[in-house]
């Protein structure tokens, strides 16, 4: 594909994130039916993405398209959340197609994690990390799995949720998806060296430790949430701009979409375990920050400048 036309693919596709029109991102407030300590509804509304208007294979299991090479490829994260997000509308709704829907995408999750209990999402976008794996993909998985399980007592899903949940917790040294530096503990969407930490992804991580402690009873998986809880207590300060929310540490900031998200994600973490200050705190703030109409739109002429000087390698259309 010619330069001119893969620019102009890219420009359309940032536009579409800035405007809220882009099947990965859409907004994600705090779930619906989401109770705190209650084994319900997903931490965050996932619900728009049951709507896949991509291609998709003869099962109707959604391929994304890659636009440089024009590949087409199974993306566990959207495949996940699309699951999650049939699984609150049916329980809000109650139609057995959403529960039929998420099964399915559950099963296909199941068959398709590889031998270390992962999938190797970054090597199918053809994307360099240290590792293959993301923290946010082992994590959404372990939430889905433990709903499947919850529902059909079937053991295939608390199996598939164990392999991913052990992936998880493995240091990034020896092919997982966590750095343990001192006491802290960071779960890494794309794990680099040095690390940058993103922010969305390393929460999205937590809600499937946390997810695998209230379902499956599991202590040790509590102990990993709290110590990664109170690292993020110690460090969310670093994603703050002073007049919006950044992505990662290397200063990259968010778009209204994620900014919005990391709002939710914060207000959920605070409805879990309401005794970090700083989470409160910074989810007040980013708050502040989103209320105000010089920081949108500061924020977006930031934000356009950063995509202009790094366009980024892949682009994932659909």
């Amino acid at each position: 594909m010619s330069g001119i036309y893969i620019w102009f693919k890219r420009f359309y596709r940032w536009l579409k994130v800035i405007l809220g029109k882009s099947y990965y991102h859409q907004p994600q407030n705090l779930g619906k039916i989401f109770k705190a300590n209650k084994c319900l509804g997903y931490f965050n509304d996932l619900v728009s993405k049951t709507t896949w208007i991509g291609e998709t294979d003869s099962d109707r299991i959604p391929l994304s398209t890659i636009l440089e090479s024009g590949k087409k490829v199974y993306f566990a994260t959207p495949i996940v959340q699309k699951a999650l997000g049939h699984y609150d509308s049916w329980l809000m709704l109650k139609k057995g197609k959403d529960f039929g829907e998420f099964i399915k995408l559950c099963k296909w999750l199941v068959n398709n994690q590889d031998m270390n209990g992962g999938w190797g999402v970054w090597e199918n976008l053809g994307i360099k990390a240290l590792t293959k794996y993301s923290a946010m993909t082992q994590g959404e998985v372990i939430s889905a799995m433990a709903r499947a399980w919850i529902n059909t007592n079937n053991e295939q899903f608390y199996k598939c949720a164990k392999r991913a949940f052990d992936l998880l917790i493995l240091p990034v040294e020896k092919g997982g998806t966590s750095y343990f530096i001192g006491d802290d503990l960071f779960l890494e969407e794309v794990a680099a060296k040095p690390r940058n930490t993103i922010l969305n992804g390393w929460i999205f991580a937590l809600m499937g430790l946390y997810d695998y402690y209230l379902f499956f009873k599991d202590s040790k998986a509590y102990s990993f949430f709290r110590q990664s809880l109170k690292s993020l207590e110690h460090h969310v300060s670093n994603y703050d701009s002073g007049y919006w929310s950044y992505y990662d540490i290397k200063g990259h900031l968010t778009s209204h979409i994620y900014h919005n998200l990391h709002i939710a994600q914060l207000t959920a973490l605070n409805m879990i375990e309401p005794k970090y200050d700083n989470i409160e705190k910074y989810c007040k703030r980013w708050r502040f920050y989103q209320n105000k109409k010089f920081n949108c739109w500061y924020a977006i002429i930031v934000k356009g400048i950063q995509k202009i000087r790094e366009p980024g390698d892949v682009t994932i259309l659909k």
